[in-house]
């Protein structure tokens, strides 16, 4: 073998490696941390739609549970409360345990990590106060017809 019959260039080389790797990471021209930020927005929006689109499925099943209190209505109603507790627990706060250290106790600290979704929550909280208020006295009258029949 002879050292003369290089096939390749080192410098010919790089530029091929340059151009694949360049259509290796998409193929598009924006930069990496801008394509992820245009992602992020688009979750962040469509998660924003989903919690506006709970609201008011919220308004109108707590509307038919004032008019009509019947126990499908609040099965509804209970249901949709219950969906947006998850979706803004799991998604607006943060939970970190903390060790105690000598005493050995663990601490929860709750951080709030989407202040928006937070405040949405709080404010369906207050809007139904009056239709969570019914609910609980569907409860009790379910109760007490149980134990009555009992």
């Amino acid at each position: 073998m002879r050292i003369n019959e290089k096939t390749d260039s080192p410098a010919i080389a790089k530029k091929g490696k340059g151009a694949v790797a360049a259509k290796a990471a998409g193929g598009s021209s924006k930069p990496l941390f801008a394509g992820r930020l245009e992602q992020i927005a688009r979750t962040s929006a469509e998660y924003q739609g989903e919690l506006q689109r709970l609201k008011e499925e919220i308004d109108e099943a707590g509307t038919n549970l004032e008019k009509e209190p019947t126990i499908a209505n609040f099965k509804t109603f209970r249901g949709l409360l219950g969906t947006l507790a998850r979706k803004v627990s799991s998604e607006a706060y943060r939970m970190e345990l903390l060790g105690g250290g000598i005493t050995g106790r663990t601490h929860e600290v709750i951080t709030v990590i989407d202040k928006e979704a937070d405040l949405l929550y709080h404010l369906i909280m207050r809007e139904q106060k009056d239709h969570i208020r019914i609910v609980g006295q569907i409860i009790k009258i379910k109760g007490l017809v149980v134990d009555i029949q009992l």
